[in-house]
């Protein structure tokens, strides 16, 4: 079924949107609106879509029936409600909102308007975090005893001075932790479980003038019983491969983005020396360690295709809005721990 995209926002991610769409068959760009109408002309000229005045003029377009949402983090939720009520399935880059209160506006629309809502999660696209879920659902870790993850990056003064909502604590909803590590918490949550209780610590550590965190830290406890540690910064240098650890009573496993450190289970299988062999060639991409743009198209591309294939056949995409709430709520809860100096309960 051919599929008609708009895109609201057209700054650097809206980029890898558009080339996420080439790539479904039969489906096209139809159009772009940026609040900066420079930035719109110059983006519809490069992807040869059309270029919108105002909101209301796209979503006037009736080529259009499934708009992607690319402003800064905190402005999702005003174009979410006007494509939703326009009839449009929505596609939201992460995080779906930076409230939970905002977030479950979205939903609720969604559910009234009978639209499909999909948030931004590529991470879980990638093959070796696809075969480590396999082996969570397939009880292989045993008793699950600690799940962590590491996102030590490096970012420039620049990259807060010259993309202001970065560094706005009302656009982006928070720094390190909502901006960066979110993906990485997606996928802790993804394989642990519920998040049941956090208490964290932030701070601005090696940037000036921003109203964001660029370091954080929190200690979680899962609703299995695990442990875990979240460990979130720009402020390293020269930054490092995010890492996830998954540890159990019967194996563990750890990935530095997606080449493997480790992966060992009690019951060694044909399988796993294939696994073993397949991730260890080390990794091929910057993943965004120091430069926000070297990542990968490979998990958007995977997972519009898995979004527009969900919606063709009337199901909900695999992260839906309220899967991708459910990262959301740790940041959220991370944030309110800092801040309050004590020990949150989800």
């Amino acid at each position: 079924m051919k599929h008609g995209f708009g895109i609201f926002g057209a700054g650097a991610i809206a980029e890898v949107h558009a080339r996420a769409i080439e790539t479904i068959e039969g489906s096209v760009l139809a159009g772009v609106y940026d609040t900066h109408p420079d930035r719109t002309t110059s983006f519809a000229m490069k992807y040869n879509c059309e270029p919108f005045s105002s909101p209301e003029d796209m979503l006037r377009n009736e080529k259009i029936d499934i708009v992607c949402i690319c402003t800064p983090s905190g402005s999702h939720l005003e174009p979410a409600l006007m494509s939703i009520r326009s009839g449009r399935h929505c596609i939201i880059e992460k995080p779906l909102e930076v409230t939970l209160e905002r977030c479950d506006r979205i939903t609720e629309e969604a559910d009234r308007q009978n639209v499909v809502v999909a948030g931004i999660f590529p991470m879980r696209f990638a093959d070796v975090n696809a075969d480590l879920k396999k082996c969570v659902d397939e009880g292989r870790f045993g008793k699950f005893i600690m799940g962590d993850v590491f996102v030590k990056w490096h970012r420039k003064p620049e990259y807060y001075s010259d993309v202001k909502w970065r560094a706005s604590l009302e656009k982006c909803g928070g720094g390190a932790i909502m901006n960066q590590a979110i993906h990485s918490i997606d996928l802790l949550q993804w394989y642990m479980g519920k998040v049941e209780s956090v208490s964290a610590f932030t701070g601005l550590l090696g940037h000036k003038d921003i109203e964001v965190e660029d370091t954080g830290v929190a200690i979680l406890r899962f609703a299995n019983g695990a442990l875990g540690v979240i460990e979130a910064s720009t402020a390293v240098n020269p930054g490092f491969f995010r890492r996830i650890e998954l540890l159990g009573s019967k194996g563990s496993v750890v990935i530095e983005e997606e080449s493997l450190l480790a992966w060992q289970f009690d019951e060694d299988r044909e399988e796993d020396h294939l696994i073993r062999s397949r991730y260890s060639a080390g990794n091929t991409s910057g993943g965004g360690v120091s430069d926000p743009k070297a990542i990968s198209d490979t998990g958007h591309i995977r997972q519009f295709n898995e979004i527009t294939a969900a919606i063709d056949n009337g199901i909900s995409p695999s992260i839906d809005a309220v899967e991708a709430r459910k990262a959301v709520e740790i940041v959220v809860a991370i944030y309110r721990s800092a801040r309050e100096k004590r020990i949150v309960y989800l």
